[in-house]
Parts: C-alpha cells; structure tokens; sequence
C-alpha cells in the first residue's frame, strides 16, 4: 500500500496519506494508456473538415459537347474532378474520430499512470494551495519548497479555485486542472503531479466507484 507524506506550502510534511495498492500500485498496462490516450485526443478533433463531390458542386448538367465529332477527348460533365470548379473525388468527409472507452479500462489506465508516477516519485501531495489574492510570486515560492519549481508540473484540485489559477497563470510549464477535468493525456505528459490531500482521496474514491 503505497504511503505519501503530505507537504504544507512551506515545504514541511504535515502527515501522511495511504493509497490502495488496487488502483495506485498495479502493473501499468501500457497498451491501455496508449488507448486511452489516443482517445482523449481524437475527440477533440472537431471532424468538420469537407469537400463537395461531382454531385454537389453546382453546375455540370449539360454535356459540354458533343461525343464524337470535336476531336477533343469526351467529357460528360463540366463538374468531373479534371475540371476547374469540378469535384474531388474521395476527399473529407465530416466524421468522428473519437469512441466512447468502457469504464473500466478507462479505470485501468488512469490506476496505470499513477502506479508509475509513484514509483517514478514524480506525485507530490500537498495539504492545499490557498492564496488570500492572486500573486505569482506566491505559487513561485510554494513550487520551490516542494522542489517542482522549473519542472513540467500539472497541479490537480479538487475544487475550482479563481485565485490559485491566476496565480499560476504566467508560469511556463505549470498547468492547473480540477478533478473532474481529469485526463490520461495531462497526467501522463507533466514531470510532476501535485495533488491536493482532497483530489486524491476523492480520485480513489472515484475509481473504486
């Protein structure tokens, strides 16, 4: 059962969480992250990229001359993709790319990524992340004393908070999201993941849903 100390914004441990080994000490399964993350990705594609065919192009009723006779190779239509404001043949069409993930791999893969971050030591735990009025300075020095400042870091709240991410927004490389925005493709691309003390324990709640 893996054991985490828990961090004030000065750096100190103030305690210590639990996690269970079903969902944060498993063998990652590395083909369902794969999955899981091409997913996330392909939906957002918006998919609303097309083109219009020979029939959907205006124009092109009339045979522009006769078959035989002209010399000049037969066309039957002046909307043929060999035209100048003809149709493409083949082209986009307007689709999905994303599909709906069974839950429990879904489960799976969020339980893979945050076995390796642990083993990794790459999941900090912080008790909170409260700042009476924005200022980068702040979340600059609360960075420091837990020793991701200047990493990739993505931290993870369990409840919306305006003023912390003000304070965070100039930082390069240090990105807030909420727990019910989280995602395989944020987890697995920052160097550190900082957690509140709630967000984790409300992510294991989650997965034991």
């Amino acid at each position: 059962m893996p054991k985490l100390n828990v961090l004030d914004m000065s750096g100190k441990e103030v305690g210590d969480v639990s996690l269970k080994d079903d969902y944060f000490g498993i063998a990652p399964r590395k083909d369902l992250i794969t999955e899981a993350v091409l997913n996330e990705l392909n939906n957002e594609r918006r998919g609303t990229v097309k083109v219009k065919t020979r029939g959907e192009v205006s124009g092109g009723g009339k045979k522009p001359w006769n078959q035989k006779g002209t010399g000049r190779a037969r066309q039957g239509s002046t909307r043929s993709i060999q035209w100048r404001h003809g149709g493409v043949a083949h082209g986009p069409k307007q689709r999905k790319f994303g599909y709906t993930m069974p839950e429990k791999v879904k489960k799976i893969a969020y339980c893979s990524i945050m076995s390796e971050k642990i083993k990794e030591n790459a999941l900090v735990i912080i008790s909170e992340m409260n700042y009476s009025k924005p200022k980068t300075k702040d979340a600059v020095n609360t960075l420091k004393n837990i020793k991701v400042f200047g990493l990739k870091t993505l931290i993870v709240s369990d409840k919306k908070d305006d003023v912390l991410k003000k304070s965070i927004a100039n930082l390069d490389g240090t990105k807030l999201i909420y727990l019910t925005n989280i995602n395989c493709h944020d987890l697995l691309n920052y160097e550190r993941l900082v957690f509140t003390k709630d967000a984790i324990i409300n992510l294991e709640k989650q997965l034991e849903k």
